[in-house]
């Protein structure tokens, strides 16, 4: 129970720091440029035609390249300090031990990218206002810019009818935020162990050669075969390979190729903060 208090109380202090760090913001500003022009089409569209927006376009967003790549480069932003050996770490050790420090930075990591996966969904709900009504379904202004090619009337292009055919809001939504939860967790323990063993930096480096996989990996090799590859990809429901039929990968592929890479990014990060030396790193 005194190990399981360290550990939270080590994650609750790097979330109270997290909130005071422009990187934050940065990233969903980042987001915010990326997404604005999508959404003013659809609010232009929903005046032209005056019916409201339903909230539940996050899936939508994240069926574009630059949706996955922009994303995954703000998780980038926000664990570019990692392993957060900021000054006064040393005090914190001291305290909790190394183990407990490392398992509340690893929860810290899980919360933080969960909290930045709710808010980018809210942030595009936020956007769509006063154009947006709660409603349970899809809606009458996304359903038509699915369903025909009423998009080409605002510049945009049609959004992906098989997410609204195979999902509900509520599924879609929520498949879509653990698919970016999961990505941003990645992202995170990545940088922790590239900067731990092998240089400050080299994280942020390799993060954003993960976010450019699906752009790069295209020009490399087989469409389809890009898709298993990329893990950023895995946030466009689109591409789900539900009936096991198809070329394009299965949800329980995605799933088990994410927890594997979080897996053995934890457990290096693990044997590494037992072992190696820890140096106070100046904060970005």
């Amino acid at each position: 129970m005194d190990s399981l208090k360290k550990v939270l109380h080590v994650c609750q202090g790097s979330l109270k720091r997290t909130v005071f760090k422009p990187r934050l913001y940065i990233a969903f500003l980042w987001f915010g440029f990326l997404i604005f022009d999508f959404i003013e089409k659809i609010k232009v569209f929903s005046a032209r035609v005056n019916v409201p927006v339903s909230p539940w376009i996050f899936p939508f967003i994240t069926t574009e390249l630059s949706g996955q790549i922009f994303i995954t480069l703000g998780a980038i932003l926000i664990f570019c300090d990692a392993p957060f050996l900021s000054e006064g770490v040393y005090s914190q050790i001291i305290r909790c031990g190394r183990k407990n420090w490392f398992w509340g930075n690893m929860l810290y990591i899980w919360m933080q990218s969960l909290f930045y996966a709710v808010g980018l969904f809210l942030f595009s709900v936020i956007l769509l206002m006063p154009k947006v009504e709660f409603m349970t379904g899809w809606g009458k202004v996304l359903g038509t810019l699915a369903q025909t090619n009423a998009a080409s009337s605002v510049s945009l292009n049609q959004l992906e009818y098989s997410i609204i055919s195979n999902f509900s809001p509520l599924q879609a939504v929520g498949l879509t935020l653990l698919a970016v939860w999961l990505n941003s967790v990645f992202i995170g323990v990545l940088s922790y162990v590239m900067n731990l063993l092998v240089k400050n930096g080299s994280g942020a480096v390799m993060g954003a050669i993960i976010a450019l996989s699906p752009l790069l990996l295209t020009k490399l090799v087989q469409y389809e075969v890009s898709f298993y590859l990329a893990p950023p990809a895995w946030m466009n429901l689109a591409m789900y390979n539900w009936s096991g039929y198809g070329s394009y990968p299965s949800p329980r592929y995605m799933y088990t190729c994410l927890a594997f890479l979080i897996g053995v990014c934890t457990a290096v990060s693990y044997v590494g903060i037992r072992r190696k030396d820890l140096y106070i790193v100046k904060e970005l």
